[in-house]
């Protein structure tokens, strides 16, 4: 009889490795994210009769939410997400398990920063009632997306690794 065999070991990431995961998946969340915003904001890009007015709307308002959502998701997702996943073990592991402690740390991060960002405006503008929680919410939903980004990529180097032959 044969000894059973045990599973490959999990495979090994480095710091620098997983950051640039982390640009590449900031600026795929921010190309989304920006177009989805900006094609969700304008009502009229559903309707038939001023779809040339939609267009150049949409024109004009993707440098600027472009803007923004690279400022959203690089950072955070350059300088803090590797080194916490890195860090908690969140990147060692594969699978569901990996996606879903990359879903549950992104989630609290993006939430964090939200709430950091609310600490630091609130006293400048306060924000209409409702607004912080509602925001709060999507800020986790954005990190969660970017999440999920981050471990296709990953899953997607991993399988690219192991069909090299040696």
């Amino acid at each position: 009889m044969t000894a059973p065999t045990s599973p490959p070991p999990a495979p090994s990431h480095s710091l620098l490795r997983l950051m640039l995961m982390g640009l590449l998946s900031g600026i795929i969340s921010a190309f989304v994210a920006a177009s989805a915003l900006v094609i969700l904001a304008d009502l009229r890009v559903f309707g038939t009769g001023n779809a040339g007015a939609a267009v150049k709307d949409f024109g004009n308002d993707m440098p600027t939410t472009l803007l923004a959502a690279f400022i959203w998701f690089l950072p955070v997702g350059i300088f803090i997400f590797p080194p916490a996943a890195k860090f908690l073990g969140a990147a060692s592991s594969t699978g569901t398990l990996r996606l879903l402690k990359f879903v549950a740390l992104a989630a609290i991060l993006w939430c964090l920063l939200a709430e950091a960002i609310y600490l630091v405006l609130t006293p400048l503008a306060p924000a209409p009632p409702g607004a912080q929680s509602a925001d709060l919410i999507r800020a986790a939903l954005s990190g969660v997306f970017f999440a999920v980004v981050y471990d296709l990529l990953l899953r997607r180097r991993d399988y690219l690794l192991d069909r090299k032959p040696r």
